[in-house]
C-alpha cells in the first residue's frame, strides 16, 4: 500500500504496472484500487472485467458509477455487470436498454430472480417493437413470469404467434404435472387400502360337530 501511494502522488502509477499485477492476489484494496485507475486509463476493459471478477477488495458501487458515463460501451457494460452483481438490477438493465445490449439486461432480470424485474423488461420490449427479444425473455425468465400476465400481454398486442411456443411448452407442463399428482394419489390411495385389509378383524370361525 504504501508503495503503492507513493506512485500515485508522483502520477507514476504505469511504471509499477508490473507491480500491481505481481501482488494483486493479496486483495488489497489500495492496489485494486490503483490496478483500476490504471486500466481505465490504458482502456484496457478486458483485464479490468477480468480484475472486478477474480479481486472483491474494492468498491464496486463506486467503480461502477465511474464506468457508467465511460465513452467506450465495454466500459459501461462493466458497469452494469457490477450493478447486477450487487443487486441493483433496475439500473444495470437500465444501462444495458441504453446501450442496446439486450443479451445483457435479459440475462441481469433472469438473475434477479424477482417476477416484476421481468415483468418490467417484458412490457419494455414489446411496447419497442423488439419480438425476438419479447420471445427470448419468455424463456430465461420462464420461472418468474406468471402465465395470466403473459396471456394479457399476448392478446392485447397481438402477440399470439410469438407466445404459442410459450404456452405449448406450458401445457405440456401442467399436464404432466397432473399426472404426476394423480400418480400420487393412487399410491396413497393403494396404501391406505392395504393399511384397512391389514388391520380390519379376523373373521370367526364357527366348528361343527360331525
Amino acid at each position: 500500500s504504501r508503495v503503492v501511494r507513493m506512485f500515485q502522488k508522483s502520477d507514476n502509477l504505469p511504471m509499477i504496472k508490473s507491480f500491481l499485477v505481481a501482488v494483486q492476489s493479496q486483495n488489497n484494496s489500495v492496489v485494486n484500487n490503483a490496478y483500476h485507475d490504471l486500466l481505465i486509463e490504458e482502456e484496457d476493459y478486458k483485464s479490468l472485467r477480468s480484475s472486478v471478477d477474480s479481486f472483491d477488495r474494492f468498491d464496486p458501487i463506486d467503480l461502477a458509477q465511474r464506468l457508467e458515463k465511460h465513452e467506450l460501451i465495454f466500459f459501461r457494460q462493466i458497469a452494469a455487470h457490477l450493478f447486477a452483481k450487487n443487486k441493483k438490477w433496475n439500473k444495470s438493465i437500465t444501462l444495458s436498454k441504453e446501450d442496446k445490449l439486450w443479451k445483457d439486461a435479459i440475462r441481469t432480470a433472469a438473475q434477479s430472480g424477482k417476477s416484476q424485474v421481468a415483468e418490467d423488461l417484458l412490457h419494455y420490449f414489446v411496447d419497442i417493437g423488439n419480438k425476438e427479444c419479447y420471445v427470448a425473455t419468455l424463456y430465461a425468465c420462464y420461472e418468474l413470469l406468471l402465465p395470466d400476465v403473459i396471456e394479457e400481454i399476448s392478446w392485447r398486442h397481438n402477440l399470439k404467434d410469438y407466445t404459442m411456443p410459450y404456452f405449448i411448452n406450458q401445457k405440456r407442463e401442467q399436464a404432466e404435472l397432473i399426472k404426476k399428482l394423480q400418480e400420487e394419489v393412487a399410491k396413497v390411495k393403494g396404501g391406505e387400502t392395504e393399511n384397512e385389509e391389514a388391520s380390519a378383524p379376523a373373521p370367526m370361525l364357527i366348528g361343527y360337530t360331525y
